[in-house]
């Protein structure tokens, strides 16, 4: 009975009528992205590190989007890249139309921060991929009193940061916690640029938790002429730039495997300096079209062209790869990430001052 309806279906299905039929079919992804726009959200005020990283993925991704969709920046600061993510997982378009960026600590924060902080699981995020992977750096006014890491265990140094979730929170209290080293933090600068202008302005005498790229492309000109310096690289791999100016790693300085173990832990998101987040429950085929385009945008060579124009650094990391390193770090023994968080903990580095309100 089956296979008599079957074929008397098939024979009812004329070319024509298949014709007809096909527009009812899930969308090709030409047919999808067609005149459409897709808001890539960047997490941080306008002008720092991660709003020029945004606007030139921006610039590129639609090329290898099949429909070639027109891209838009909205920028989106605070919480350390939290609130991007809380709106990509509660509220953003669930079509493949929008995707943000957000901070590493954004996505690690519910392992070894405070996960009441944390409004997504952070599981069930789409990863597309990230744009560069960034050893952190202390950078200091010449001027500072603290000349070298050394110093840091006799003398404070007054550092800026953002939110408090953020690495420039972040990684002067770890460092305090873990070696010693006397910071002192003031919070609240809306992103990174303002944080290094703060510094410029000498309202704070430095800051920690940014990378070259962070901040080639805003305040380049003040290492240039012997106002600023790298202080010294936190933890990781040693950075290729960092080597040529024979940077000490703070890391370095740690007394037992323990320590050395929290350090990789903690430093281990240094991998994924700019990751790409979209909406959980996307299809499938989106996935696949969004991943391919961001792969083959940072392959690009008028990309990479743009990118040295702006003064930034790719080393990119695909979207699957980027989920089996999340994966792989919410699986550490639970031991370790309790230590992990408590050596995370900014109070005792924290100041009561805060940034002035411009």
């Amino acid at each position: 009975m089956t296979n008599r309806n079957n074929t008397s279906l098939r024979r009812f299905l004329t070319p024509a009528l298949l014709a007809m039929l096909l527009p009812l079919a899930p969308a090709a992804a030409a047919d999808f992205y067609k005149g459409k726009t897709v808001t890539l959200i960047a997490p941080s005020s306008a002008g720092g590190g991660y709003d020029t990283y945004t606007r030139l993925l921006a610039r590129h991704m639609g090329a290898h989007l099949p429909g070639k969709p027109n891209f838009v920046v909205q920028n989106m600061p605070g919480a350390g890249g939290k609130v991007a993510a809380a709106y990509i997982y509660s509220k953003a378009a669930k079509d493949g139309t929008v995707i943000a960026g957000t901070f590493p600590q954004a996505l690690t924060e519910a392992l070894l921060g405070k996960s009441k902080r944390v409004q997504y699981k952070t599981s069930e995020l789409t990863y597309i991929g990230s744009l560069n992977g960034e050893a952190y750096l202390c950078f200091v006014r010449t001027d500072a009193p603290v000349k070298t890491p050394k110093d840091l265990f006799s003398k404070e140094l007054v550092v800026g940061a953002t939110g408090q979730g953020s690495s420039t929170t972040l990684s002067p209290a770890l460092l305090r916690n873990m070696l010693g080293m006397k910071f002192k933090v003031i919070t609240g600068y809306k992103g990174s640029r303002q944080v290094t202008l703060a510094a410029m302005q000498n309202e704070v005498q430095g800051w920690c938790g940014m990378g070259f790229s962070s901040i080639e492309a805003t305040v380049a000109d003040e290492f240039k002429n012997g106002r600023m310096k790298v202080l010294f690289q936190e933890g990781g791999e040693p950075d290729p730039r960092g080597k040529k100016m024979n940077l000490t790693l703070a890391t370095s300085f740690a007394k037992t495997d323990e320590e050395r173990k929290i350090f990789d832990l903690i430093y281990a998101q240094q991998d994924f300096g700019r990751p790409y987040i979209a909406p959980p429950g996307l299809p499938k085929e989106r996935v696949d079209e969004l991943r391919a385009a961001f792969d083959k945008a940072l392959k690009d060579p008028a990309m990479q062209a743009d990118a040295k124009k702006v003064g930034v650094d790719l080393e990119p990391m695909s979207g699957a790869k980027l989920q089996g390193i999340i994966a792989k770090l919410y699986s550490t023994p639970q031991a370790l990430v309790d230590k992990a968080r408590k050596a995370l903990d900014p109070t005792a580095a924290l100041s009561d001052q805060k940034a002035p309100k411009k």
